[in-house]
């Protein structure tokens, strides 16, 4: 697989997985427990994709240094969103809806990425994105959506009323 695939892929990929993710911003849903299956199906996929990356050329010690800057802020991005997100509890089950701050948040963090891996491409003496850098996508992805489901809840745990568990919504 070529560099040039794997980016194209990933462009492709990421633009489908964000635009899903926002539209489910403005969707009232119930929060349940963290349903971890699309995490890690992203998260599978970015470890793979860095692993081929890692296979053809290595990770120079700057591309390395962004991957962990990166993830790193893919996790504050998602505890904010977590944060944001309009969480509550109506007969018993919690639900959760973010809105224009959660959206305004994933474009913050999406230029983030951007702008770091950009940063060490450029450090790296590389044109355009690194191929680590265009491997990191999915695993950003997933570990700020993780950290967003997370948040959102141990929030809803944390407003349940004392001595009612909460429960899962009917079908």
């Amino acid at each position: 697989m070529t560099g040039l695939t794997l980016s194209f892929a990933n462009i492709v990929l990421a633009v489908a997985v964000l635009g899903w993710a926002i539209v489910r911003q403005f969707q009232t849903r119930a929060v349940g427990a963290l349903r971890a299956r699309m995490f890690v199906i992203l998260g599978a996929i970015g470890v793979w994709q860095l692993a081929q990356v890692a296979d053809s050329h290595g990770f120079t010690p700057v591309e390395a240094t962004t991957l962990a800057l990166s993830i790193g802020f893919a996790a504050v991005f998602g505890w904010l969103r977590g944060r944001a997100a309009a969480v509550w509890i109506e007969d018993g089950v919690a639900y959760r809806r973010g809105g224009w701050s959660a959206v305004a948040l994933w474009i913050a963090g999406i230029a983030v990425h951007v702008g770091v891996e950009a940063f060490g491409s450029m450090l790296d003496g590389v044109r355009g994105a690194s191929p680590a850098a265009s491997a990191s996508i999915m695993l950003y992805i997933a570990v700020t959506l993780g950290i967003q489901g997370l948040v959102v809840s141990r929030r809803a745990a944390s407003i349940a009323w004392a001595g009612e568990p909460l429960r899962q919504p009917v079908a």
